[in-house]
């Protein structure tokens, strides 16, 4: 507060008392009500949030317990394979029998010895007598009709519903000397089947690795965000108790009914994890530039709050309406990720509007040593010169950016040409697998749907005539190898049917229909089921939620966009932006996928998880720098105020987009191959989105519509005085740019 006026000479009148609280420097450093909340609360807030972590915790432990990943189990009732799959379970929510297969071969292809085939004898009589819990006596002996292959099939009846016996099963198999180390030199051993995929595939307890690895990233951006050594601790504190609360969320989801998958359950550690660092980095900004403004932190932090507040909550509503569009799938899995991951993003929301906040006020500046802001030292603050450079450039070329930047991602959109789906879960597994070794020797010396066969279920009380015309039926379809009674299911008659193709391809996906069709006309009510018609229905649903869920992810995320930025025009050209962005990020996976990695292909519903993904997170990073400019341009013109917005919000974004493609991208270390392409994509496209679309592409097509931007609104008009180096009053941020000095 300026000293009160001095009276003057002698005699003059007696200087006037002067109200501090009257005066407008006093009136600002008043702690508003906020602040006052803010300091009285604090303490309570954190103690609520540890005994809420705390209690959580216990039941985020359990989370695995509940968790299914058959595909049939997902399946809706009207399908047949769904049907079967479920006529098959012993009892409700126990799955049914998986075959292991153990294949014997000879490295160079030659036939069996009679050595080998003691051996083989032996491995045999040694996995009869391992006295496996779940696991079937082994079934006799099958030699190839070249001779140069031998198997036996061992069928395992898991115990509960996760994979815990399958695995075991499988292990054992592979861990016996008598079955795995045959004494001929030369003779080699496989275990593949569908029990051996489903086993390769599960990477045990990821999910320990996981959380610890997103912590390690997040820790590192940090570190080198703030420079700190001890600010990153905060953030990364408050994000692990909402990962830990959204855990326990999800297992009471699960409890009660919703379908938790192994890819739900990762998902959402990274999701929480990466959106809740995302939002601490935006509030942490905000929060120095007023710490630089107010010498007390309660109050600084409360104005930080009211600033950051809506483009958070925005962002937060953008995301979880997007998440809660799921919710319409016909596949059980991609409807139980909706409400989970919507629910970690409430949590990860209110972590970072409430405890967050309660952290820092506890702490207090030291926090941020040793570049701590204060009202008189401003060496703290927050270094725009990067990007005021950045925002620069495109506000002066803003159609040279904005061509550049469509250019390289519809180029980069092209490698979509290299994407295929597959319906192979030998595609879901990594390509040096046993049980892919396994698979390649069947496919040499067996037929070729020996490895996944069908099983046809005739309709209850079918008399003996009918099954042997259904299975004439059978015979005579094209690509079948042959078909066999099978052992009923109750009062229902079974057939095995073996096909002469890949299972898993398109002659397989044919000969199913051809088989549906037959059947039909023989016999109304006959259902096809097994592993290849589960995945053939499994792509069809894929198809179908696709074809809803896409549009209506698309009018939501527009809806909240025109509610936020009170304009119809921003919206969509963020909309445009965004989908070309996805079109790009996905056709550099396709290609990283392909030629880099060796992928086979993707899941059918993969393409609705990474759309889904990169949509509602990449619209987020839009919506910050779009509301900053929106602030901004109700003070100054249209170009500078996308200038103001881009040099503010250009380095929080940035570092927010790091981190949530490298938690993203910390997927890829689980086993499970959809899982990993789900990371990898949905981190490429956060970086492309990022780097690319938010801050050259959008800040670009923002100066070329200018105030149609805003349409229909109509902003104020702001007079543009000129100073001798450009414009008075330039960006707070940024440096002297002239608005009208826009070349292409």
């Amino acid at each position: 507060m300026p000293p009160p006026p001095d009276g003057g000479c002698d005699g003059a009148m007696p200087e006037t008392p002067i109200d501090p609280a009257a005066s407008p420097a006093a009136r600002q450093d008043r702690p508003s009500r906020l602040a006052k909340v803010v300091k009285s609360a604090k303490w309570v807030v954190l103690l609520a949030w540890v005994a809420l972590a705390v209690v959580a915790t216990v039941f985020a432990s359990r989370l695995g317990d509940v968790q299914r990943n058959d595909s049939a189990a997902y399946l809706p009732d009207g399908f047949d394979s769904s049907q079967v799959a479920r006529l098959a379970e012993p009892d409700p929510g126990r799955p049914a029998s998986q075959d292991a297969l153990v294949v014997y071969h000879r490295a160079d292809g030659a036939p069996l010895t009679s050595a080998d085939r003691t051996a083989i004898d032996q491995g045999h009589r040694a996995a009869g007598a391992l006295n496996m819990p779940g696991a079937q006596v082994p079934g006799e002996v099958r030699l190839s009709r070249d001779k140069a292959a031998a198997l036996f099939t061992v069928r395992i009846q898991p115990s509960h519903a996760d994979d815990d016996t399958v695995a075991t099963v499988i292990d054992r198999l592979r861990g016996e000397d008598a079955i795995s180390q045959p004494s001929p030199a030369g003779l080699q051993v496989d275990v593949t089947g569908e029990a051996a995929l489903d086993a390769d595939n599960d990477g045990g307890d990821v999910d320990g690795p996981l959380l610890l690895t997103s912590m390690v990233i997040v820790a590192v951006l940090l570190l080198l965000t703030y420079r700190s050594p001890v600010l990153w601790l905060v953030p990364l504190l408050a994000a692990g108790l909402a990962v830990m609360v959204a855990r326990g969320a999800a297992y009471g989801l699960a409890r009660a009914g919703l379908a938790v998958t192994d890819l739900s359950s990762a998902i959402l550690i990274v999701l929480v994890f990466g959106a809740a660092t995302d939002y601490a980095l935006l509030l942490l900004n905000r929060y120095r530039e007023e710490l630089s403004h107010h010498a007390d932190r309660h109050e600084a932090l409360a104005r930080a709050l009211r600033r950051t507040a809506p483009a958070i909550v925005a962002s937060a509503a953008t995301v979880t309406a997007a998440m809660l569009c799921l919710l319409v799938a016909d596949l059980a899995g991609l409807r139980g990720l909706g409400p989970v991951a919507a629910t970690g993003i409430v949590i990860a929301l209110a972590a970072m509007l409430t405890l967050l906040p309660a952290l820092l006020a506890c702490a207090g500046r030291w926090l941020l040593w040793p570049r701590i802001p204060t009202p008189d030292d401003s060496r703290g603050a927050t270094d725009h010169r990067l990007w005021g450079a950045v925002a620069d450039r495109v506000t002066r070329r803003p159609r040279l950016a904005a061509s550049i930047v469509t250019g390289v991602l519809a180029v980069a959109a092209l490698g979509l040409t290299a994407l295929h789906t597959s319906a192979d879960p030998l595609d879901k597994v990594p390509p040096q697998s046993d049980s892919v070794n396994g698979r390649h020797v069947l496919a040499q010396h067996f037929p070729e749907g020996l490895s996944a066969p069908l099983t046809v279920v005739l309709p209850a009380g079918s008399d003996a005539a009918t099954v042997t015309a259904v299975q004439a039926a059978a015979s005579a379809t094209p690509d079948v190898a042959q078909a066999e009674p099978g052992r009923p299911l109750g009062d229902r008659p079974t057939l095995t049917v073996d096909l002469a193709v890949p299972p898993y391809g398109q002659a397989a996906a044919g000969a199913i229909d051809d088989l549906r069709d037959r059947f039909d006309a023989v016999r109304p009510g006959v259902l096809v089921g097994g592993a290849p018609a589960v995945q053939l229905d499994y792509r069809e649903a894929a198809l179908d939620d696709t074809k809803r869920i896409v549009p209506l992810v698309l009018l939501a995320v527009t809806l909240i966009l025109c509610l936020l930025l009170r304009s119809i025009a921003a919206p969509l050209m963020l909309l445009a932006t965004v989908v070309l962005s996805f079109a790009a990020s996905l056709g550099v996976s396709a290609l990283v996928f392909t030629h880099l990695l060796g992928f086979g292909g993707v899941a059918a519903d993969l393409f609705i998880y990474i759309f889904v993904f990169l949509v509602a997170l990449g619209v987020d990073y839009n919506i910050f720098l779009m509301e900053r400019v929106r602030e901004e341009r109700r003070h100054v013109p249209n170009s500078m105020a996308v200038h103001r917005g881009l040099t503010a919000t250009g380095g929080v974004i940035t570092a927010a987009g790091l981190v949530l493609a490298g938690t993203f991208a910390a997927l890829a270390q689980i086993p499970d191959v959809t899982v990993a392409q789900v990371g990898i994509a949905v981190g490429v496209g956060v970086l492309i989105d990022t780097l690319l679309v938010r801050a050259l592409q959008v800040p670009a097509l923002a100066i070329l519509l200018g105030d149609r931007t805003w349409w229909p609104a109509r902003p104020p008009r702001v007079p543009v005085r000129r100073s001798g180096a450009g414009l008075a009053g330039t960006a707070r941020v940024g440096g002297p740019h002239d608005p009208d000095d826009v070349r292409a």
